[in-house]
């Protein structure tokens, strides 16, 4: 009975250690998929934001990178001047054009809360505030563009 028990434990003895070397293997395995996910995940690099501002300011979006949109995320108050808006898609914002107006962008607490963007003429006086507000109200998700780094 006790050569019984000896082939017994040494069998077991023998499971353990390959479960053992199996569980090193694992958790090598694990850490190599990891770091290969972590590579290929492409990172944020930013974002635009979108708003649907009507036809009156179309095009208007303003691009942030990923501290600024941590930030406006973490409900954090912002205000920003945008690069500037011309009616023509293709054409850069040049200040000196007629048609030029400087975008200013205010966050307040972050998605789904109060986002404001003000558009000011340099060539002209508007007082009125409701003439030169392109959007007043909630910043959506749907106005936002995550970008990757491919």
């Amino acid at each position: 009975m006790s050569s019984q028990l000896d082939r017994i434990e040494n069998a077991l003895a023998q499971i353990a250690a390959s479960l053992e070397r199996q569980t090193i293997d694992v958790r090598d395995l694990r850490d190599q998929l990891q770091k290969l996910v972590l590579v290929s995940v492409p990172k944020s690099t930013g974002v635009v934001i979108d708003p649907d501002c009507g036809y009156e300011w179309m095009w208007l979006a303003l691009r942030l990178d990923e501290g600024t949109w941590s930030r406006i995320k973490a409900g954090e108050h912002i205000e920003l001047r945008g690069r500037g808006w011309v009616p023509e898609q293709q054409v850069k914002p040049d200040p000196a054009d007629e048609n030029f107006y400087w975008d200013y962008w205010e966050f307040n607490g972050g998605i789904n809360k109060p986002m404001r963007v003000t558009m000011v003429s340099p060539h002209e006086d508007s007082l009125d505030i409701d003439d030169r507000t392109a959007y007043e109200g909630p910043l959506l998700k749907s106005f936002i563009q995550e970008l990757k780094d491919i």
